[in-house]
């Protein structure tokens, strides 16, 4: 094996009672549970998903529980393709199976997903992320919740973009997700946070523009809802749409996510070396 790097995109999830706090829940098993102890036992619930998740041999993405401990998980997720060889003048084609790593932190104040990016197997992490996401919906419906999976993004790159052009931004779109980890949802001003609650809300927009032949003012960090959001969604709860007069394309922070390589000899090490080295990637 080739003592390469592979680079991980992180990802923040959130799990999301799919009823709002004021109503109870029929779960699987016929007992009734209530919103707010559903989002109570949010990451026990999670857990026990994640334990019973099966090897899947037939479907066109198996997955495989590789090692777990404590609140730690690393999975493959694999394609299964065929491709294309020659063999003795002959054209063959061969069963093929590339895969991605998913490393994963259970941990309620933590609640992050790194993605490894391998364009054999994937043409981008958030490719995995959408079959993760998928899957993760379909069992953790029985238990009264939703998840939600976004990517960390650099404000620092958001802000030195916006700060070049200060005056010719025409148009901002923030997507950010429901508050669900008291550590990073500080930083969301409070407004939006109680509209979100009030109106169960799993994903909302505010999108502000400029005047036709005008531009926004006051983008910058001392307008505190501003940077609320930009700190907010950076940390993995949701992403920014921007657009600059002369500027065809819109610029996303979904181009700038959070990466971290590591070697893949570390990553297909022994169990003990591979358990403390993905602790490392998603603290």
């Amino acid at each position: 094996m080739d003592d390469k790097l592979i680079n991980f995109h992180i990802y923040r999830y959130h799990l999301l009672p799919i009823e709002s706090a004021n109503q109870q829940v029929k779960l699987f098993n016929d007992k009734k549970i209530t919103a707010k102890e559903i989002k109570e036992r949010k990451n026990e619930f999670f857990a026990k998903t994640l334990a019973n998740l099966e090897d899947s041999k037939n479907s066109s993405h198996p997955l495989k529980l590789e090692h777990s401990e404590g609140q730690n998980y690393l999975f493959k997720l694999a394609q299964n393709k065929t491709t294309n060889i020659t063999k003795d003048f002959k054209n063959i084609k061969i069963a093929d199976a590339p895969y991605a790593h998913v490393v994963l932190n259970n941990d309620p104040s933590v609640q992050k997903i790194a993605i490894s990016d391998n364009k054999e197997a994937f043409s981008s992490p958030e490719v995995v992320k959408n079959i993760l996401k998928k899957l993760f919906r379909r069992d953790l419906e029985k238990f009264g919740l939703n998840i939600e999976i976004e990517a960390l993004y650099d404000k620092v790159e958001f802000w030195k973009y916006v700060s070049k052009h200060r005056k010719e931004i025409t148009y901002l779109n923030f997507e950010f997700i429901k508050p669900n980890l008291a550590n990073i949802s500080k930083s969301l001003p409070l407004v939006f946070k109680n509209f979100v609650d009030n109106t169960n809300s799993h994903e909302s927009h505010i999108i502000i523009k400029a005047p036709e032949k005008g531009t926004l003012v006051n983008i910058k960090k001392s307008n505190e809802a501003i940077k609320g959001l930009v700190d907010y969604t950076s940390e993995g709860a949701g992403s920014i749409k921007l657009k600059v007069k002369g500027i065809r394309k819109q610029i996303s922070t979904k181009e700038k996510p959070v990466t971290i390589q590591v070697r893949e000899l570390d990553i297909e090490g022994p169990a003990e070396q591979v358990i403390k080295l993905y602790k490392t990637i998603i603290e």
